[in-house]
This record gives C-alpha cells, sequence and structure tokens, in this order.
C-alpha cells in the first residue's frame, strides 16, 4: 500500500482522487491548499504526490520546485486545467514526472498512479532500499 498525497484546492476533484487511490488499495492524504500540502510534506513521507498548479497559499510549481530540492525521487504527478504545450513542458522540465490535463478519466488517473508507483519501487530496488 503507497501514501499518497493529493494538493488539489476543488473538493470534489481531489475526493474523487482520494476514490481512486482507495480502490487501488492506497492511502490518501488530502491537502487543499499549496501551504497545507507543504506543511503535510513536511510531516510525514509519501509515496507519491497528486498536485494541481492554480492553489492558493502556494502554487504548483513553487511546491515542485520545493521538493525537488530535498526530494528528487518523489513522484510527481500534476493534474491541471492548463492545457497549453508550453505549461506542460514547464510544469515537466521542472521536476514532475507526468501531467494529466482536467478533465482526465479516472481510468486514466488511475493507470499514470499505478505506472508511477511502479517506476518509484523499481528504482528504490535498483538502489537497494
Amino acid at each position: 500500500m503507497a501514501k499518497i498525497l493529493i494538493i488539489e484546492d476543488d473538493a470534489d476533484i481531489n475526493n474523487l482522487l482520494t476514490r481512486i487511490a482507495g480502490r487501488q488499495g492506497h492511502e490518501a492524504v488530502q491537502a487543499f491548499s499549496g501551504t497545507e500540502g507543504k506543511l503535510r510534506l513536511s510531516l510525514g513521507r509519501y509515496d507519491l504526490l497528486l498536485l494541481d498548479l492554480m492553489l492558493p497559499g502556494m502554487r504548483g510549481e513553487e511546491l515542485i520546485r520545493e521538493i525537488r530540492r530535498t526530494d528528487p525521487d518523489l513522484p510527481i504527478i500534476v493534474l491541471s486545467a492548463r492545457s497549453a504545450l508550453e505549461d506542460r513542458v514547464a510544469v515537466l522540465e521542472m521536476g514532475a514526472d507526468d501531467y494529466l490535463v482536467k478533465p482526465f478519466a479516472v481510468e486514466e488517473v488511475a493507470a499514470r498512479v499505478a505506472g508511477a508507483l511502479r517506476r518509484s519501487a523499481r528504482r528504490r530496488e535498483g538502489m537497494g532500499q
């Protein structure tokens, strides 16, 4: 079972992502602002981060930069309404592992979560952790 932090200010989307993680047998922890997400990251260890970009308190891009300074291996999947190619490329280049545009298909989120966790587990095994 993986521990997934969901940072999304829209309660309906946050709850949907929580249900998706739960159906896969994972523990989901919810945060509804960038600052709350940052606090939760400082208080615990997570196997995956599902992250919106347009957040109150602290934008998603700022969170990605901070996370990458201290944890280069935490898988980050961005879910955003921003669909422009430049936005997607910029976020991936700053350290996100994947990018899904809203609205998204539940099945695709589930598949990308499973893939990110699988890759992360293989990376940890390769490092002997």
